[in-house]
């Protein structure tokens, strides 16, 4: 298995992969899997507010996400894991936008083989799942903030990539496995993590960043237009 890391850029490496990894620790991703392991029948990821409610609206689809972090006015949910619970998203359709992550994974569905999300909720079965299916060549690419690699992506994609079997990665692998090696301490303490927390997000920070926590494996289905449980 050959495994390379990007951190937020993109190139035609993804055309060879034979699966990618979405990665949006703080939240989009750790959402995702969250409405999908309460009951979610899926999420569909879309590129702006607009399209949210439009599409949200023809679907009768649950609608979440943020804008700088905070949810919309015509949202029925935020980007907060914690509030995509059971009672509110069991069985229904969920029309995802973020600032980052669902912008993202709407571009690699577009030109990738398979699309996996990441996040440290499911770093085990996750890469379980990768060396089950005997991918050759696996990408990992990290969302970021604002154009920029965020800690917690990169160390969600060293976790990850520590766990795989890999036989040749790149540079950029080899510098996320190193970070992986941090205390979880210092990823609460990164720049976005530490955004959350002024907003009084921190819940969401500490459920995000607890490992292993959502036994699921979540992929897209690029005709369908969404991302369900694999």
């Amino acid at each position: 298995m050959r495994i390379r890391v990007l951190f937020g850029t993109i190139d035609s490496s993804l055309l060879r992969s034979d699966a990618v990894i979405a990665i949006d620790v703080l939240r989009s991703s750790t959402t995702i899997l969250t409405a999908l392991a309460n009951g979610a029948e899926s999420v569909i990821p879309v590129a702006s507010v607009d399209e949210a409610l439009t599409v949200g609206n023809r679907l009768q689809a649950v609608i979440g996400g943020e804008v700088n972090s905070v949810k919309p006015l015509m949202f029925h949910l935020g980007n907060s894991p914690l509030e995509y619970v059971r009672d509110k998203i069991g069985g229904k359709k969920v029309v995802l936008y973020t600032s980052s992550g669902t912008r993202l994974l709407r571009f690699l569905m577009a030109v990738s083989k398979k699309v996996l999300v990441g996040a440290i909720v499911n770093v085990s079965t996750l890469a379980e799942y990768i060396a089950e299916e005997g991918f050759e060549n696996v990408a990992i690419v990290t969302a970021g903030k604002i154009g920029l690699p965020a800690l917690e992506d990169s160390y969600c994609a060293g976790l990850i990539a520590k766990n795989l079997p890999w036989e040749e990665c790149d540079g950029n692998a080899e510098i996320v496995m190193k970070m992986a090696e941090l205390n979880i301490g210092v990823v609460k303490r990164s720049l976005h993590a530490l955004e959350l927390v002024k907003l009084g997000l921190e819940r969401d920070v500490e459920y995000s960043l607890n490992p292993d926590s959502i036994r699921i494996v979540a992929g897209a289905d690029p005709f369908k237009g969404c991302i369900q449980l694999l």
